[in-house]
């Protein structure tokens, strides 16, 4: 028998095993309707990716897996049970294929894969390399470049990584930088930014779910001022960025990464064993008869920055600002207004990406001068190399709504109860928050479901009232959805920045995983636990830049240019 047939084979006898288990071990639920293998599901599909490295396999292990618990459980010797969960299965299935916010972003990935592909071709992104190239002096410094474009790329985590990873792949790729290296700097300068931007896209999201909360609770506070009340207590994402910084300034790496830059600077930026995403750089070269110039690549990445905030501007209300006073355009306050009241964030980014891939194409034509025959090519191989990574997110998201429906969030809440000592109830929210992140892939999600429940025991343990332990609260929430959301192999964003980087899935969450559980000791100990006996923001940032820089003189090792 074949290795993919037997992993396949024990992925089945492991569902069917878990199945039996479920049904044979029913003790009393921690609270009415949870169950205690509603975590299941994600812990075998988690399990399996790391263990056999084939995703698809495992992840559909966990969605059959999931889909036979809901039904199966309570009643395993009826034939009807288990055919109810066939029937389980495809309606999540087809509630993941037919909702527009997942079209939209499996739509965005095909353009842009294709708009890169493109780029590519008509010799784009070859000469931005080498202009780039006068400032990337070596790996350190090109490290830094790439941090610096993850910081210009604020507006959304999506557009982060695919246009950061897409652009930055050749210049780090002849800067001799690890693809894994690459993954995490995009991966850890995507949600973090996006997270804690004054204006994102996730503003609208994170400040939607605080106006239910303040509504529920009585708070009387208006949502965007709770969301900068905890802004100063966004442990994670503050300390990851500094982390960044650290890392890249000490040349010092440990874990797989340390290996991955070894292997780099001897000239292989990409793992002997790496099974790729999308592998449109190794598919696609520039033309030999373009004419190369820099504009081919400006002018598409131009007009999808342009569209996306005028989009973000239209949807969000702005044109009402701009009638009533036209120098609101230039108001930083009225962008965040805008951009927090935008409630069609991803379809704005998907028809930023289509008008990005139609100016590419004329760019090509126009500009470097290229025949249709060869654009037609690209376009093909670009299309083409976003359907192995639809089925990954497809599978994805069926895993996460699944999750949903057997409660695994709430399930790991009920755990832990509010019998707890007041001063480490942040660090369990972020715990726990991390927990449901790694389990279900999305920190979306986590957020809609642990910020209602978490606030209430939080309100409680500050006497009825809106005090630290009720904002610390919100604020791990949302930094343990982000950090969990960085460690799952099943996390949409983790996804997009192996497509975007090309790099080996399972080797960027091997890679990224110890780095982010780094920062995450930081901020609990660091962070969460100090700020809750007084300590200021500032003095947690310089106990942990020495943190950092002293675990990286001691554990790491230095890797030469």
């Amino acid at each position: 028998m074949s290795d993919s047939k037997l992993q396949i084979a024990i992925a089945l006898l492991v569902v069917f095993s878990f199945s039996l288990l479920a049904w044979l071990v029913q003790p009393e639920s921690v609270v009415d309707g949870l169950v205690w293998y509603s975590i299941l599901p994600p812990v075998i599909a988690v399990a399996f990716a790391i263990a056999t490295r084939r995703l698809l396999v495992s992840l559909a292990a966990g969605v059959i897996l999931g889909s036979i618990l809901i039904n199966v459980p309570s009643s395993v010797t009826q034939l009807s049970a288990w055919g109810s969960s066939f029937i389980t299965l495809g309606l999540h299935f087809w509630s993941v294929v037919s909702d527009p916010f997942n079209l939209a972003v499996l739509a965005f990935i095909m353009f842009m894969l294709t708009m890169v592909s493109i780029v590519i071709l008509s010799g784009g992104l070859l000469a931005i390399v080498k202009w780039l190239e006068r400032y990337a002096k070596g790996p350190r410094s090109t490290q830094f470049i790439i941090t610096f474009m993850g910081f210009l790329v604020f507006i959304d985590d999506y557009a982060n990584v695919m246009i950061v990873g897409t652009s930055m792949r050749p210049i780090s790729d002849s800067m001799r930088v690890s693809r894994e290296k690459l993954a995490f700097i995009v991966d850890a300068t995507a949600a973090p930014i996006s997270g804690i931007a004054l204006m994102s896209t996730w503003i609208g999201y994170e400040v939607g779910i605080f106006s239910d909360v303040s509504t529920s609770l009585g708070l009387g506070r208006e949502a965007y001022s709770m969301f900068l009340d905890a802004l100063s207590f966004r442990f994670y994402c503050i300390f990851m960025i500094l982390f960044i910084f650290v890392n890249i300034w000490s040349r010092r790496e440990f874990g797989g990464m340390l290996i991955a830059e070894q292997r780099s600077r001897a000239g292989e930026v990409s793992a002997p064993d790496a099974i790729l995403l999308s592998n449109v750089d190794d598919t696609i070269e520039p033309d030999k008869s373009a004419r190369v110039r820099m504009s081919t690549a400006f002018f598409p990445f131009g007009i999808l920055f342009f569209i996306l905030f005028l989009g973000l501007w239209i949807d969000g209300g702005g044109m009402v600002l701009f009638a009533e006073a036209p120098m609101s355009i230039f108001s930083f306050s009225s962008w965040r207004e805008v951009i927090s009241a935008a409630e069609n964030n991803v379809h704005v980014l998907n028809i930023a990406g289509l008008f990005a891939l139609l100016t590419a194409m004329f760019c090509a034509i126009v500009i470097a001068t290229l025949p249709k025959r060869s654009i037609g090519q690209a376009i093909k191989k670009g299309a083409k190399s976003a359907f192995y990574p639809w089925q990954i997110l497809i599978l994805a998201w069926t895993l996460s709504g699944i999750c949903n429906e057997l409660q695994t969030g709430p399930f790991l809440v009920a755990v832990v109860g509010d019998a707890m000592p007041v001063i480490i109830y942040p660090v369990i929210v972020f715990i726990l928050s991390a927990a449901a992140a790694i389990a279900t892939g999305t920190a979306w999600g986590t957020m809609a479901i642990f910020i209602p429940i978490t606030s209430q025991i939080a309100f409680q343990l500050d006497g009825g009232t809106y005090g630290l332990v009720t904002i610390m609260s919100l604020a791990a929430v949302l930094d343990g959805a982000i950090f969990g959301d960085h460690c799952s192999p099943i996390s949409d964003t983790t996804v997009m920045s192996s497509i975007a980087t090309s790099c080996d899935h399972i080797h960027h969450v091997k890679t990224q995983f110890p780095y982010a559980l780094l920062v995450a000791a930081g901020a609990i100990g660091l962070g969460y636990i100090p700020a809750m006996v007084g300590m200021p923001l500032w003095l947690a940032m310089i106990f942990v830049l020495g943190f950092f820089s002293l675990f990286l003189l001691l554990v790491a090792k230095k890797v030469n240019a």
